[in-house]
């Protein structure tokens, strides 16, 4: 599966919430998943996950607290042999 397949945005806040969202064009890859990360200290914190069929995924993470964190968006094809990555994100809960 080539990058030209996958629509992928990187995390953006919504109402009180950080989104991580991709969109497969085509049906050909048998497991795909996208997942929504956050950095801390001590490396990339997994926050939301889910299965990325045909169409378009989401996976979110409601802002709790205050803080300002660095996201990223990451999708997983057919069990992690090609990994995509969106752009950082600084964003504030």
């Amino acid at each position: 599966m080539g990058p030209e397949l996958l629509q992928h945005l990187g995390p953006y806040k919504g109402i009180s919430e950080i989104i991580g969202k991709a969109a497969k064009t085509r049906s050909n890859c048998e497991d795909a998943t996208v997942s929504l990360q956050r950095h801390r200290w001590y490396g990339w914190q997994e926050v939301d996950w889910a299965p990325l069929e045909s169409g378009s995924s989401m996976a979110w993470w409601t802002c709790t607290g205050s803080g300002t964190y660095t996201y990223k968006t990451v999708v997983g094809v057919d069990s992690n042999l090609a990994v995509y990555e969106s752009a950082e994100r600084r964003l504030t809960c």
